[in-house]
């Protein structure tokens, strides 16, 4: 580089009493302090110590390279990178110092700022509700900062983990599930790089130095050579969505419960015990829909009144359970040979009921005396034949049911007056 006056560009001093004064215009001498900062003047005057060492010890000078920063005369700064050279005779001997200097201001007035926003930075994110990491994307991946968050969420220490390899290895022990986290997170820091943006949040296992094992959404941003990463723990969310998952799951279970034993115990309102078809209850709110229907679309409707003969000599004969045994066969027999919306109710002890929707007084007679002749035709274990009497009527247009139920009743005692085992159809008229 060229010799300019007054600046160290070319720095030559004669060794005699170069510890005190430097000589960067000819003859002309300025103290340090003139011309250096006091960092700077501490860097130089270390120097010519050093340098008066060697040379009274007879040992070779050094090569040496420092930044030093210079005062101006309008009272700024400028910062050089400054070599000095030692010269000697070819018998060794050294004559004089050659100093070099390039002006460097603008890279270290870079650095500085360069400096200072990484201090901003880091101020900003230590604060962070949040865990945060910055980690370089040079080669040696190393992890430059994290904040508090971060270190109380994992734990591990700077030396544990100091760059991303380290990371991996501690925060997913597991290979297979590391070799899932890498392939998914590598993808997405390439892209992120590839245009200077974000990196798709994930949601990951990670596991602490404690070995807890926390649910993390880890996502990035990628500014110039450096990865942010932040890391947000949502293990109490997930478990808190766990749990009311449980307590849905929980609570439709004992709805699906509740709702089973809602219906067993309408069903059983409204069946009868022992024979298990529908009961006088659930005969009488049938009766009543029939009737409606009926009456709606002047449809007719037939009522059928059934008694087993000489009951009471069964139980008196066989005992009551025989006798259950043949309602619950009987029952049995009559509902197999019965249409889907024909209804089969016990009416109170022997007697049964089938309202028979669709169905005149003379349907409803072969009806019956079906029925009767399935129940004649056919021995029951225990007591052998066994036979019913039926009374049959048709519901007539603005009857009472208590009115048509005694019409029918009064069949019933007809057949039954008339010798046990037959139907008898009502006939007496409604006044």
């Amino acid at each position: 580089m060229d010799h300019v006056p007054g600046r160290p560009d070319h720095l030559r001093q004669s060794l005699g009493g170069a510890t005190a004064r430097l000589h960067p215009n000819g003859g002309q001498q300025q103290p340090l302090e003139e011309i250096l900062t006091p960092e700077s003047q501490a860097i130089t005057l270390d120097y010519f110590w050093r340098l008066a060492f060697l040379l009274q010890a007879g040992l070779p000078l050094e090569r040496v390279r420092y930044e030093l920063e210079y005062r101006c005369k309008d009272g700024s700064t400028i910062w050089c990178d400054v070599y000095v050279l030692p010269v000697c005779t070819a018998d060794g001997i050294p004559v004089e110092l050659l100093g070099m200097s390039r002006d460097i201001t603008a890279v270290k007035r870079a650095e500085s700022e360069a400096k200072r926003s990484e201090r901003r930075l880091r101020k900003m994110l230590e604060h962070l509700p949040v865990g945060i990491a910055v980690a370089s994307l040079q080669p040696d991946q190393r992890i430059l900062h994290r904040n508090t968050k971060f270190d109380q969420t994992f734990g591990w220490t700077p030396e544990e983990i100091p760059t991303h390899d380290a990371w991996f290895l501690r925060a997913y022990p597991d290979a297979d599930y590391r070799r899932v986290v890498l392939d998914q997170w590598g993808a997405g820091i390439a892209r992120a790089v590839a245009q200077q943006g974000q990196v798709t949040p994930h949601e990951f296992r990670v596991t602490s130095r404690d070995g807890t094992v926390k649910d993390i959404v880890i996502s990035g941003t990628v500014l110039d050579d450096r990865l942010i990463c932040s890391f947000v723990d949502i293990s109490e969310r997930k478990r808190f969505e766990a749990e009311l998952v449980q307590a849905r799951d929980a609570t439709e279970t004992a709805n699906r419960a509740l709702q089973k034993a809602n219906a067993e115990l309408q069903r059983l309102a409204v069946t009868d015990r022992l024979t298990g078809v529908g009961n006088r209850a659930y005969f009488e709110e049938a009766v009543a829909a029939e009737i409606a229907r009926a009456a709606r679309y002047g449809a007719p409707l037939s009522l059928l009144l059934l008694d087993i003969d000489h009951f009471k000599a069964i139980n008196d004969t066989h005992g009551h359970l025989v006798g259950d045994q043949v309602s619950i066969e009987l029952t049995g027999r009559l509902g197999q040979h019965l249409r889907e919306v024909d209804v089969l109710a016990r009416w109170g002890g022997e007697e049964f009921v089938i309202p028979m929707p669709h169905c005149g007084a003379i349907q409803a007679l072969h009806a019956a005396e079906k029925l009767r002749a399935l129940v004649a035709d056919r021995t029951f274990p225990e007591v052998g034949a066994v036979t019913m009497s039926i009374g049959v009527a048709e519901y007539q247009p603005h009857e009472r049911d208590n009115a048509w139920i005694k019409r029918v009743d009064d069949a019933l005692y007809a057949a039954k007056s008339g010798g046990r085992n037959r139907v008898c159809l009502s006939t007496r008229e409604i006044r």
